[in-house]
Parts: C-alpha cells; sequence; structure tokens
C-alpha cells in the first residue's frame, strides 16, 4: 500500500466539502419537509437572522436580491411567511412607503427547533478542537466562504431570477463532480 494514500490533497478536502454541502442539504431538506416549510422559506429566515446579526434592516426588496427571486416569487414567500406567523411586515418610520420585515418569536422557535439537533450533534466535533485548531478550522471557512461568494459573483447568470419553486429531485440524483 503507497504512504501517499495517506497523506491529505487539496482534492480530499474538496471533496469533504462538497459532501458536507450535500448532508447539511439533506438535513436541510429533511427538517424543512417535516415542518411544511418550503427551501426558500428557510433561506428568506436565514438571510433575516443574518441582516439581523449585522444590524441590517430586511425588505422585501433586499430579500429578493438575498435569495435571487423575481418580485412575485418574493411576494408570495413573504406573503407565506406572514400567514404562518414567522415574519411580521411594519412601515418604516422614516419612509412609510418601505415596509421592514422582522421574524417573529415563532419563527426564532421553529428555527432553534429544527437546528437545535443538528448543533448538538457538531458540538462535540468543534468541542474537541483545540484552540489553535479552532482558529485555523475558522479562518480556513472564512476564506472557503468569500472564495465561494466571489465564484458566485462571476458566474454570468443564465436564467431569470428564480420563481422560488425547486425541482422536485432527490439530493441523491443531484450530479457531483469528482
Amino acid at each position: 500500500m503507497d504512504d501517499n494514500q495517506h497523506v491529505p490533497s487539496a482534492a480530499a478536502l474538496l471533496g469533504l466539502l462538497q459532501q458536507f454541502t450535500v448532508e447539511t442539504d439533506r438535513y436541510v431538506e429533511a427538517v424543512s419537509s417535516s415542518h411544511d416549510l418550503h427551501r426558500t422559506d428557510l433561506n428568506a429566515l436565514a438571510a433575516m437572522v443574518a441582516a439581523a446579526r449585522e444590524g441590517r434592516t430586511m425588505t422585501p426588496g433586499a430579500l429578493r436580491t438575498a435569495l435571487n427571486l423575481s418580485s412575485p416569487a418574493t411576494t408570495a414567500l413573504v406573503d407565506r411567511l406572514d400567514r404562518a406567523g414567522h415574519l411580521a411586515r411594519h412601515r418604516s418610520e422614516k419612509d412609510r412607503r418601505q415596509v421592514h420585515l422582522e421574524m417573529t418569536e415563532s419563527a426564532r422557535a421553529t428555527g432553534s427547533q429544527l437546528f437545535s439537533p443538528l448543533a448538538s450533534a457538531i458540538g462535540p466535533v468543534i468541542g474537541a478542537l483545540s484552540p489553535e485548531e479552532l482558529h485555523t478550522v475558522m479562518t480556513f471557512l472564512q476564506g472557503v466562504i468569500e472564495a465561494t461568494v466571489a465564484a458566485r459573483k462571476d458566474v454570468t447568470p443564465s436564467h431569470e431570477p428564480s420563481t422560488g419553486v425547486t425541482p422536485d429531485v432527490p439530493v441523491t440524483h443531484r450530479a457531483v463532480q469528482e
């Protein structure tokens, strides 16, 4: 057996990142379907959490841009989340024409219920890292995120913004590049 088979490589690391992405997609699909939520609903709530964390106000236009949705798809999404009790719409105090979107406590509770099992499962893995290892992993992941965002921005869209409807294709049938 060749000793080089045990040497980590960039290709092996990219393969692990790809596998992690597939498994997180599978997890999100499983939890979203078990709570009658669309994948786009969860993406919208995640975008709202990120905006709140950064101190930004989420508007329907900002949500449309964040999710690359058409205006009609954004309206349908906001209406669906509003009906489900996951967001509230408020008029801006500065400009009454502008609508601000806020997550409700119901959305926070649902998010916690959906993602606490994943956090509990990953927590011990993170906890086993030394502070130096944790710093290295965080630096690496931040770089990977920034590189992914840059690569996405370089992609020329070949279609109009999404309608928010995802094809009914099981994860196991997705093409995987080696």
